[in-house]
């Protein structure tokens, strides 16, 4: 019996692609164009139902229509291993939740499995917005802070760990 799949997105820092990342990418489908002269990597038309984009930012996304459970297994324990930074998301199937994971390394690392849930991701929304607020009571804005920053922490978006040198 088949692992139950859904859709997922990777996105991480195309310039730190080493030569295990290539590997287990082109295993997941993605195709690399030939390197002549020792020029950089570039990404070809990917295999079956992949998409590939390189972003300005420098950001490789990686969707896959029917992604293993709704992750990518190897591929996020290679970046773990190597300190990459990225953000996963898994879109719902019927065993599958919606889930947000974000990793960013450091000391400590930061690895955030987060709920994808609509209405909850509204409320948040919303209860930073008010934060935002000028007026908004000290004390109660503390405790939401808190709370929010506990449950629903923020994360530095991928495009910070690009360096400007490096982008395609």
């Amino acid at each position: 019996m088949s692992a139950p799949t859904s859709s997922a997105t990777i996105e991480f820092p195309f310039s730190m692609i080493d030569g295990e990342i290539r590997k287990i990418l082109e295993e997941e489908g993605v195709r690399f164009k030939p390197q002549i002269f020792g020029t950089g990597l570039e990404i070809d038309s990917p295999a079956y139902d992949l998409e590939t984009e390189v972003s300005e930012e420098g950001i490789l996304h990686l969707h896959n229509p029917e992604a293993r459970y709704g992750q990518f297994e190897d591929l996020e324990e290679a970046f773990i291993s190597k300190g990459i930074p990225f953000d996963r998301e898994s879109r719902p199937d019927w065993n599958v939740p919606a889930e947000l994971r974000v990793f960013r390394p450091g000391d400590p690392p930061l690895d955030l499995l987060i709920p994808q849930d609509e209405e909850l991701c509204r409320v948040v929304a919303k209860i930073r917005e008010i934060l935002a607020l000028d007026d908004a009571g000290e004390e109660a804005a503390s405790t939401i802070r808190r709370y929010l920053d506990e449950e629903f922490p923020s994360y530095p978006s991928l495009a910070d760990s690009v360096k400007e040198e490096t982008k395609p």
